[in-house]
């Protein structure tokens, strides 16, 4: 019985692109022993607001989804008898909840400004991280997916100029790239006058221009980037302490994995902005410590190579036996990778897509005349019945509590003359009982 991890693929030297994915690997690779699991790069062309890897699959049955998911279902497994969290008190798996809480609602929104949402990071690094691990269809769908649904989570958060190009206004330069103006910056390049005329653009902070505007918006954005790095490694930086791991064991917990998973994205992308490595290597060097210090732990400081994950991925060579990892080729068929590829660039086509999607269908019924009376004619006939109701309950009551109980409710009851005989006799017969009345006073 062979367990089965589906994941994102390899970038960056890491084993996954997502940190869960990474964590989730991490996880594996202390508790499983080699021979029992195999790891399957794949992607999620479907890419929403819920993301469905890390997939633990058992007897190519899908199990468990997400980190937590799968070390719980990996805890219980009967095969398994290793569990990294099995020496925590009761005090260590409280706070191992709440870490494992806060580092996925903090650290998420960093990565995504970092690789997503800063246009230089993504346009330089992220998208061809990609590249090397998806098929070439899914290129143009699933990055830009994902960097709008990093955009999303971060969009209120005021850090919309990270995704501004720093170099829009030699973009937008009238002639740019004709080869006069090729020409021109060579020449400039080299020290040599031109003759293009000089920048009058408007004078903006320190720069001229957009560049200077644009220099300005990054500028207060740092002071942001600096909180929300403060945000997360602060706390974490007091729960290590001077200790090797965050839960003060003498071998990495899962809250380990899951840390691993989350800062080395923070850490090992090669992106041109790369301020968060810069805060943790200048105000937090123990948490660097602790991240290359977990990288040799967990995966023997073993840098994975994407291009040699791809080739095993697509069946086009077998898995080498020094690789730390045990990769295996997707199960896919050339008629299945046909129909993905069809249905990703069908889904990409703005007039076709909305054909793949599920429509409602709403049924319209025609109203048949009812024979019951109409509302406003029950309303009115309750509200009148109400009220006569309440002014018998209040003559009632004002009856028992007056005085002259014997004679006051015939007298308001007395009927008048103008009713002929029968008014007569009733006038006889109220004054009979009011006699009788009368006379049981004395």
């Amino acid at each position: 019985m062979v367990l089965a991890l589906h994941v994102w693929g390899p970038a960056f030297g890491l084993p996954s692109i997502e940190p869960e994915c990474i964590a989730t690997i991490a996880y594996c690779q202390r508790v499983i022993p080699r021979g029992q699991w195999t790891l399957v790069a794949e992607h999620d062309p479907t890419v929403g607001v819920t993301e469905s890897l890390p997939i633990l699959f058992d007897d190519d049955v899908a199990t468990a989804s997400g980190f937590e998911d799968i070390v719980a279902y990996l805890r219980n497994y009967p095969a398994i008898t290793n569990d990294l969290d099995a020496s925590l008190s009761s005090r260590q798996r409280t706070d191992r909840t709440a870490f494992i809480t806060f580092l996925q609602s903090t650290a998420t929104p960093l990565i995504d400004l970092s690789l997503y949402v800063s246009a230089e990071n993504y346009n330089t690094t992220t998208s061809s991280a990609y590249t090397a691990i998806l098929p070439w269809y899914a290129n143009y769908t699933v990055p830009p997916k994902r960097r709008q649904l990093a955009r999303t989570r971060t969009a209120h958060m005021g850090l919309s100029s990270l995704d501004m190009d720093t170099t829009a206004e030699d973009g937008f330069a009238p002639g740019r790239g004709t080869a006069s103006s090729e020409y021109e910056a060579a020449k400039r390049a080299a020290g040599i006058p031109t003759e293009s005329k000089a920048n009058t653009s408007l004078n903006i902070g320190r720069s001229k221009g957009l560049t200077g505007l644009l220099g300005g918006q990054m500028y207060a954005a740092r002071f942001k980037l600096d909180a929300l790095s403060a945000d997360l490694l602060d706390p974490l930086s007091d729960l290590l302490g001077r200790h090797d791991y965050l839960l003060h064991g003498e071998q990495p917990s899962s809250l380990d994995c899951l840390a691993f998973g989350y800062l080395s994205l923070l850490i090992y992308p090669p992106v041109p902005q790369a301020w968060l490595r810069e805060t943790i290597k200048m105000k937090y060097p123990r948490i660097g410590a602790y991240i290359h210090k977990l990288h040799g732990d967990l995966f023997r400081n073993d840098e994975v190579n994407s291009a040699e994950v791809w080739s095993i991925s697509s069946s086009s060579a077998k898995t080498p036996r020094t690789t730390l990892l045990p990769w295996v080729a997707r199960s896919e068929t050339f008629a299945s990778k046909a129909l993905a590829s069809a249905k990703e660039i069908a889904g990409s086509i703005p007039g076709i897509s909305k054909f793949s999607r599920g429509s409602t269908v709403v049924a319209v019924s025609k109203r048949s005349k009812s024979e019951l009376p109409s509302p406003l004619l029950v309303n009115s006939f309750v509200s009148i019945t109400s009220a006569f109701a309440v002014g018998l309950a209040a003559l009632a009551i004002h009856h028992r509590r007056s005085p002259r109980e014997g004679e006051l409710i015939f007298w308001a009851l007395r009927p008048s003359g103008g009713l002929g005989e029968a008014g007569s006799i009733l006038g006889v017969f109220a004054d009979q009982l009011r006699d009788g009345a009368l006379y049981s006073q004395f």
